[in-house]
């Protein structure tokens, strides 16, 4: 066999490798262990959802649930789908539960994106919350765990009652709870979720240079019962 020949052969198989991993990593049936093992379950919510959510970045790397990825790679909204029922909407949150740092979460979640009412699962056509932030862990406070939830509703959610965050509001996104959102919007079980790691890269220097203080007054005015912006 020709050295041309064989190295397609290889290409093949270890694209097939790839494949088969992937597909493995991302069964349904591996939902709850990977939430639980991470202690994304118990940290941020209470029950793994029923199946995982696809998270492709532009930078080519996906989500999977728990892999490493950098702030440089995930610098700009993925790409996300789920098994949509047609005639329902989807919530999408993605939040961080280990701010500063897992081992001392006290500004715990700090919120990086929220789109609501989404018909299917055309992210595009939903009502943009908190505008999507990339990571801004600090320097040396280890891997910060991003998970990404969706929740399934069958009838519009009425959001008015909350501040529309902008990407360049930084602080405002902190104190965030997932199960204060769930709670006040009678969202019962995840539908779908995922879930990376990332830490500190220099991209997070350029990301924070473009971030500023911001108030919910200043944002859309005083909010009664928000589950953004503080404590």
């Amino acid at each position: 066999m020709s050295t041309c020949v064989r190295g397609v052969a290889l290409l093949v198989v270890c694209l097939l490798l790839l494949e088969s991993r992937a597909s493995d990593i991302l069964n349904d049936a591996h939902v709850y262990r990977a939430f639980a093992s991470y202690e994304v379950v118990p940290d941020v919510i209470d029950e793994a959802p029923d199946c995982w959510a696809r998270v492709s970045f532009k930078s080519g790397r996906q989500a999977e649930g728990g892999n490493r990825l950098t702030p440089t790679q995930i610098r700009n909204p993925p790409v996300v789908s789920w098994n949509a029922n047609e005639r329902a909407l989807y919530t999408l949150i993605l939040t961080d539960p280990d701010v500063p740092s897992r081992d001392d979460p006290r500004y715990r979640e700090f919120i990086h994106w929220a789109v609501g009412n989404i018909p299917g699962n055309d992210i595009d056509r939903g009502e943009t919350l908190v505008e999507y932030l990339g990571a801004v862990t600090p320097r040396g406070t280890g891997l910060h765990r991003f998970v990404l939830l969706v929740f399934e509703h069958l009838q519009k959610l009425d959001f008015s009652a909350e501040p529309r965050i902008t990407a360049q509001c930084g602080t405002v996104r902190r104190y965030f709870s997932t199960r204060n959102f769930t709670r006040k919007y009678d969202l019962s079980g995840v539908y779908a979720g995922n879930f990376f790691q990332t830490q500190y890269d220099d991209y997070v220097n350029t990301l924070q240079a473009q971030l500023r203080e911001c108030s919910l007054n200043e944002l859309n005015g005083a909010r009664n019962g928000t589950v953004f912006g503080g404590p």
